[in-house]
């Protein structure tokens, strides 16, 4: 039964950085997102949705790693990525409540 529970809180902290990661990359990448209002008339950046799943998933091995990582070893010194993680969680939380709630990322 222990074992069941680690698996499932490892699944919804996958699920949630990876809807934080999404969440972000759709905003960063997506047509007058974040990287075009910071750009501004500058270039003319045009960025296409399948450029998305790029950064979501160097950043879902990385994070991936980092945390299993964080999880093996005790003898850690900082605590940095677990406050990294936790910030794509609960950005990830957000996403899906703005999703649900607002029918839009």
């Amino acid at each position: 039964m222990k074992q069941t529970l680690e698996y499932l809180e490892s699944f919804a902290v996958i699920v949630l950085v990876l809807f934080g990661i999404g969440g972000f990359s759709y905003h960063l990448f997506r047509d007058n997102g974040w990287i075009e209002s910071v750009a501004g008339n500058l270039w003319d950046v045009s960025v296409q949705y399948p450029l998305i799943a790029l950064p979501v998933i160097v950043a879902a091995v990385f994070l991936g790693k980092m945390w299993n990582e964080a999880r093996i070893s005790h003898g850690r010194t900082t605590r940095v990525p677990d406050y990294f993680i936790y910030a794509l969680m609960a950005s990830g939380l957000v996403f899906i409540v703005r999703y649900f709630w607002l029918g839009t990322f």
